[in-house]
């Protein structure tokens, strides 16, 4: 090997080592020049990419961006991405490096590196920690090939989390930003090209809490009533009258959302429900509505649990509660929707509303008949974007939607308790 190009090698090998501490401070997709000594390794970088191409032994220059194993995997991917970006521009703004004999990679987590970095700490549980890192797969798998544990996990769970919290604030923090860059000389002699290569670390996914379904209130017990009384066939004739039926509690379902249409109209999958209504004046009676459904259907995951009170005012002034109504209501619950059971992301969250609703009775009989009725007025939702990493979920970002318009439709067939007057 020439003399000139041993020396360069052993020089960049040293120098090599000191770009990871140095650039490891790189926050996010942004490579800052003043931190630590960024500044200086990127100078010697530039004058050694420099000198490499003036005596023509450089082949190329390879990035590998790393990653620390806290966070979400496709966090992690992008981060990784924005960094090598970063990094690549800037080089090529600052050497005469030509762009064909640059090429960057994502390493994934930096598994190796935090093996070093454990390894050289005087940290709680040391030897646990290696043992994990040297023999725990990133998956772990049954015999169906079903993810059932991690590498990560595993951390996350030894001595209560105590070794991962000290990981977490000591060692992290340089593994987030971790950059190494590779310079491959050409060797003059006939021997095989030498490279040096990181270890070129596993992936691997963090895991998050499980998310928690709020259960629906409990369903109200509907009151027993007396029997019916009934007029004798002398009472009628000498009234020559009818007697007239008057409710004083109607149980109800709403057909639509069985049959899986929403109030926007769309079909998602069937939500069971009740409806309690007592009628407790003339002109006035108070509702409450309970929905809860939790179901798979086709490749997606619909649930929600919701229950509202709404009192109205009848038009027809008769004690009979048919025809017109007007109501004011007020809702609320949690959701979870899910967009495609394979990657089992999607959206959880909180609801209320109000508004009013305007609806009518529809008799077939003194006791069953239809309601039909829309509601309409405002709706805030918080919003919660999740991803789904076996065997847990991460938080992507929270949100919250504002919503005016309608709020609720229905098609709901009852039976009503009550008697004659």
């Amino acid at each position: 090997m020439n003399p000139k190009t041993q020396k360069f090698k052993e020089s960049w090998c040293d120098e090599y080592q000191k770009w990871i501490c140095g650039f490891a401070n790189a926050q996010g997709g942004t490579l800052y020049i003043g931190l630590r000594d960024n500044g200086e390794v990127l100078k010697n970088l530039c004058a050694k990419i420099e000198k490499a191409l003036q005596e023509d032994l450089l082949e190329k220059v390879v990035i590998y961006s790393y990653t620390s194993p806290d966070g979400t995997h496709k966090a992690n991917l992008t981060l990784a991405a924005r960094r090598m970006d970063s990094l690549e521009s800037w080089l090529l703004r600052n050497t005469p490096l030509p762009a064909t004999m640059l090429e960057t990679n994502s390493g994934g987590i930096a598994w190796g590196l935090l093996r070093d970095a454990v390894s050289k700490s005087e940290m709680q549980y040391k030897k646990e920690v290696l043992q994990i890192l040297d023999n725990t797969p990133v998956w772990v798998f049954d015999s169906n090939g079903k993810v059932i544990g991690s590498r990560k996990k595993e951390l996350m769970d030894l001595k209560g989390g105590v070794p991962y919290r000290y990981m977490y604030e000591h060692l992290f923090p340089d593994l987030r930003s971790s950059i190494a860059i590779l310079l491959y000389i050409r060797v003059q002699e006939p021997q095989a090209e030498e490279e040096v290569e990181p270890a070129a670390p596993e992936e691997s996914e963090p895991v998050a809490p499980e998310e928690e379904m709020t259960p629906v209130a409990p369903q109200e017990n509907v009151k027993p009533v007396a029997p019916e009384e009934k007029a004798t066939p002398a009472e009628v004739a000498s009234k020559q009258e009818k007697k007239d039926f008057r409710p004083f509690l109607a149980i109800k379902t709403n057909l639509l959302y069985w049959a899986t249409i929403m109030p926007d109209f769309h079909s998602y999958t069937f939500v069971p429900n009740l409806e309690l209504e007592w009628f407790f004046c003339n002109r006035w009676s108070l509702s409450g509505t309970g929905n809860f459904a939790k179901w798979s259907y086709g490749d997606d995951f619909f649930g929600i649990s919701s229950w509202s009170i709404e009192p109205r005012f009848w038009l027809n002034g008769n004690g009979r509660f048919r025809g017109f109504y007007l109501g004011v209501y007020g809702q609320a619950g949690d959701y979870d929707s899910q967009n495609g059971r394979a990657d089992l992301d999607g959206n959880t969250g909180n609801l209320w509303g109000t508004g009013l609703s305007f609806g009518a009775a529809i008799p077939f009989s003194n006791r069953v008949g239809l309601e039909v009725g829309i509601r309409g007025g405002y709706r805030h939702s918080e919003v919660n974007g999740y991803t789904y990493e076996a065997p847990d979920y991460f938080l992507d970002y929270e949100t919250s939607d504002n919503h005016w318009g309608v709020t609720g439709i229905k098609a709901s067939l009852y039976f009503r308790f009550g008697r004659k007057f």
